[in-house]
């Protein structure tokens, strides 16, 4: 059955009810590094590399399974608690009912907007994600809107859970690494900065900072802050059924350092009274840098709502400039749909095999067969540089015809082995 209808020729799609289909995410990523997945609840996570995971580490089997998701929370007084997400204990039990929360998402080349509506608590939710093409941070930008007939008065809140190191701690030392780590809020949300790093590269200072700030779209701060997993959660509760959100609980304010923990970025804004059809907006930028200046200058940059939106204009544009190919034929929806798949190979040198929860395979880098075969697309979108491409292969050939086994996110970037041992792939020689 097709679920999915596109909007216009650029490839852009909306699909309702998306979280009822399971396994599904989107890729949205940049150029600087970070490549994320979205899930329609906004599960899913977010890496530069093996070794720098800005959220938890997922694979096809989390995205049904994992409640510490991306999520964002209204507090609805005199009613409860709703996720913009649906990822709440309460709409989760709702699914497959007529109860169930109207939802849809709708997403072009690396951005995604999820919509959904509540009849109990009479609000709508909006959520509009995407990467800046050079910058390492997730932008969401949220709108409430007050769809009944009499005002409401929520207290919103951010909730997203930073997990800051190695793929490779997700089971080995996880604990261990959170001890490591140093959390900080500041007047505009949380920042986790490891003292150390260790995995297959061994023990490393660390240098990078995983943070998450917010505000809303016209400049207000956080009131206080949620930034640890255990705080957060309560005894005795979960991501999907927060202590902190179900009681309103007063966080932390900014200032406050603590060693030691598993963090969150829990933004906890001031209350707000929303009069019928009014609505209200919240940036929120969850990222990973090496300099802290680069979050100072999120909040000068992008000041309000209509920045944000300035600059996801820019990043579509980029993205669309990138597949200078149209299809007409009989059938528009084919049209659209090849349009995405002339943007694959993109996406492929991006994540390569690694990097998508259902491309789990290894630690990074591509194949051989993703090398010629992105030659190949590239002789229709950009012909002028694959000869360059050619060459610039032959790098990782060996004369005995194994070849280098290793692909590096860099054109003509190739590791002769890991860890330094050495192996032969027969097929290589073939690719």
């Amino acid at each position: 059955m097709k679920g999915y209808q596109f909007e216009d020729t650029q490839g852009t799609f909306h699909l309702k009810k998306a979280e009822n289909i399971s396994y599904l995410y989107f890729p949205i990523a940049g150029e600087a590094g970070l490549k994320s997945s979205f899930t329609p609840n906004l599960g899913g996570d977010a890496k530069i590399d093996q070794n720098t995971f800005l959220l938890e580490p997922v694979s096809a089997e989390n995205l049904v399974n994992n409640r510490n998701s991306r999520n964002f929370w209204c507090n609805v007084k005199g009613i409860g608690s709703w996720s913009l997400t649906g990822h709440s204990a309460e709409e989760l039990s709702k699914k497959f009912t007529e109860m169930q929360d109207d939802s849809e998402v709708t997403a072009g080349f690396m951005w995604q907007k999820t919509t959904r509506e509540s009849k109990k608590y009479q609000l709508r939710g909006e959520i509009l994600s995407f990467i800046p093409v050079d910058k390492n941070v997730e932008i969401m930008l949220v709108t409430i809107t007050n769809t009944g007939r009499m005002a409401q008065t929520v207290t919103p809140t951010a909730a997203i859970p930073l997990y800051g190191r190695s793929a490779d701690n997700i089971r080995d030392h996880r604990h261990v690494t959170s001890l490591l780590h140093r959390i900080e809020t500041t007047d505009t949300g949380v920042l986790v900065t490891p003292t150390l790093s260790f995995d297959e590269r061994g023990h490393q200072v660390n240098h990078m900072t995983y943070y998450c700030v917010g505000w809303s779209g016209n400049g207000e701060k956080p009131v206080d802050f949620y930034p640890t997993a255990e705080d957060f959660v309560g005894e005795g509760g979960n991501f999907e059924r927060p202590y902190a959100i179900v009681k309103n609980a007063e966080g932390v304010k900014a200032g406050t350092k603590i060693e030691g923990l598993e963090a969150v970025g829990g933004l906890h804004f001031s209350e707000i009274t929303l009069e019928p059809e009014e609505e209200c907006s919240y940036l929120i930028f969850t990222g990973i840098t090496e300099d802290i200046q680069e979050i100072r200058n999120l909040s000068k940059t992008y000041t309000t709502r209509e920045k944000v939106l300035e600059e996801l204009e820019k990043t579509k544009a980029y993205w669309q400039e990138k597949v200078n190919v149209a299809y007409h034929t009989g059938d528009s929806d084919f049209n659209q749909f090849m349009h995405w798949v002339s943007f694959q190979p993109i996406l492929r040198r991006i994540y390569g095999c690694s990097f998508l929860p259902h491309h789990d395979y290894g630690k990074g880098g591509r194949g051989w067969r993703d090398l010629w075969q992105d030659c190949l697309a590239l002789l229709i979108m950009n012909p002028d540089g694959v000869r360059q491409m050619l060459l610039d292969n032959f790098a990782g050939v060996r004369i005995d015809g194994s070849n280098a086994t290793i692909i590096g996110s860099k054109q003509g970037e190739f590791v002769a082995d890991r860890n330094h041992i050495t192996r032969v792939w027969m097929d290589h020689g073939v690719w």
